[in-house]
């Protein structure tokens, strides 16, 4: 029974049956990061991690946590890719990070005293870094586990090193696939049999892979179902599959994502890309956003924001309700939400809050909250996709147009390369062939294409694609610390004697 809560007190009280809510919202989360360890610091690198590790997923995971504590359960589904999960675990990343935090909090301590987010910005510090030693200080996965265990979310896996799917080979695919399952029995104890696939991107008769590894369900986006008529929100089946899909809601989305539109680009949030540079933190409100002078930011006035824009977010969900339920009165209204789980305190500083505010007003709004599984469970029919994805355009020109030409043909040079290898040698041992699957994985990140298509840290990004390519060819030897898939080696060999 889908359900937002369940009070230990009185649960007759809050708790209603789905047929009696008005709605269903459907809050899906990607958390996802490249490897960065051991490849550069600033501006782009290590610090990107442990910016978003203290901004994002201890406040998202922890608040996460406080909602199971207070009978919330079906909160969620949150993806996390097996190379975040590699990295948030990692001890040399969690050494690291206990010094950013300990540093965060002595900047945060030097802001003037006078400054309207003083008191806020030491608070802050020191609540992350207490909750950092207490729940993370040996990795997320307890955490993690904890939450699955108790329904309080879902967690969704994913193939390795999160590659954009529609350019691998169907092997290299199978290989990423079953080792980033398996990655979660090792981290979590559980087989994922939902999956959040790497930039939405769906390639004709996939699903007949995600049938075979036992994947039931995954998210796409709204131009996907609706080029062959389909409607966001509403489960279909991928042909004659086991496999069911939803689309995300484009409109809901964009209520959180857009910086334009939506809630984060409200003048009394603090500003993302205003960073003091005297104390590294970020101490402006967006404000006006053609005035490059930024004001203070205020957190009493962001606070007052994150009650408004929740109750707006709700009030807009009951408006679609509403408006489904006159379309299609026989069927459960239901909105989906899918987002990048960074924007939720990284980019978005008040994102955590925003959210924990909406869910525990949805009981009073006799409004449901659901997982993907849950969303996927009843498929009105079975449709057909074409080739998509939630890039520009909702295609695949993202990673596979001429600025990224080049990494397209070193991608495919490097399947190659290593399927020769895996053919030749299915009985031998050692560590080489270890090596070399990690710098290929490495290499099929989808986040490099992105990063150069969209001119953001492009230089990084090539240059990340090209030196795991080099690796790859020169037989580089990678050692123990610096290979986050270890059991890919053992998966891959055994996919190909299946």
């Amino acid at each position: 029974m889908p359900s937002s809560r369940i009070p230990a007190t009185d649960a007759a009280q809050i708790t209603r049956s789905a047929g009696d809510s008005l709605g269903e919202v459907c809050f899906v989360f990607h958390s996802h990061l490249p490897w960065v360890l051991g490849h550069g610091t600033w501006p782009v690198g290590e610090e990107w991690l442990y910016q978003v590790y203290a901004h994002s997923y201890i406040p998202l995971l922890t608040e996460l946590a406080a909602l199971e504590r207070e009978g919330f359960r079906n909160l969620a589904s949150l993806g996390i890719t097996p190379v975040l999960a590699a990295q948030l675990d990692n001890p040399m990343a969690l050494s690291n990070l206990e010094i950013w935090l300990n540093d965060w909090q002595l900047r945060a301590g030097e802001v003037p005293s006078n400054h309207p987010a003083f008191g806020h910005e030491r608070a802050l510090a020191q609540k992350t870094r207490l909750d950092f030693l207490q729940n993370f200080s040996r990795g997320a996965s307890p955490m993690i586990r904890r939450l699955h265990d108790s329904g309080a979310v879902e967690i969704l896996g994913g193939p390795l090193a999160h590659p954009f799917t529609p350019n691998l080979t169907p092997e290299i695919h199978d290989v990423a696939l079953a080792t980033g399952l398996d990655d979660a029995v090792r981290r979590w104890g559980f087989t994922p049999n939902g999956i959040w696939v790497p930039e939405c991107a769906y390639r004709p008769l996939q699903e007949a892979s995600y049938d075979k590894f036992g994947i039931t369900h995954f998210l796409i986006d709204e131009p996907a179902i609706r080029a062959v008529h389909g409607e966001p929100n509403v489960a279909y089946q991928l042909s004659d599959s086991s496999v069911n899909v939803v689309a995300r809601d484009a409109h809901a989305s964009d209520h959180l994502w857009s910086a334009q539109r939506g809630f984060p680009g409200n003048e009394n949030y603090r500003d993302f890309h205003n960073v003091d540079s005297a104390h590294g933190v970020r101490l402006s409100r967006v404000g006006n956003k053609a005035d490059a002078d930024k004001e203070p930011y205020i957190p009493e006035r962001a606070h007052r924001q994150v009650r408004n824009d929740a109750d707006s977010f709700i009030d807009s969900l009951v408006s679609a309700f509403d408006q489904q339920r006159s379309n299609k009165p026989l069927e459960r209204p239901r909105i989906v939400v899918g987002i990048d789980t960074e924007l939720l305190g990284h980019w978005w500083h008040e994102g955590v809050a925003w959210f924990s505010t909406v869910i525990r007003s949805l009981p009073s709004r006799n409004i449901s909250s659901i997982t993907l599984q849950q969303a996927t469970a009843n498929p009105r029919a079975s449709v057909q996709l074409g080739a998509s994805s939630w890039g520009e355009g909702k295609d695949w020109r993202i990673w596979t147009d001429d600025p990224v030409r080049d990494l397209v043909i070193m991608n495919h040079q490097a399947q190659d390369y290593v399927l020769t290898k895996i053919r030749s040698d299915l009985d031998a041992r050692g560590s080489a062939l270890n090596s070399d699957l990690n710098e290929l994985m490495l290499l099929l990140s989808s986040d490099w294409a992105f990063m150069i298509s969209r001119d953001t840290a492009a230089e990084y990004a090539r240059d990340r694609a090209i030196g795991h390519f080099q690796n790859l060819l020169s037989g580089k030897f990678l050692g123990a610390t610096e290979r986050p898939f270890p059991m890919v080696e053992t998966f891959a060999r055994a996919q190909f004697r299946m």
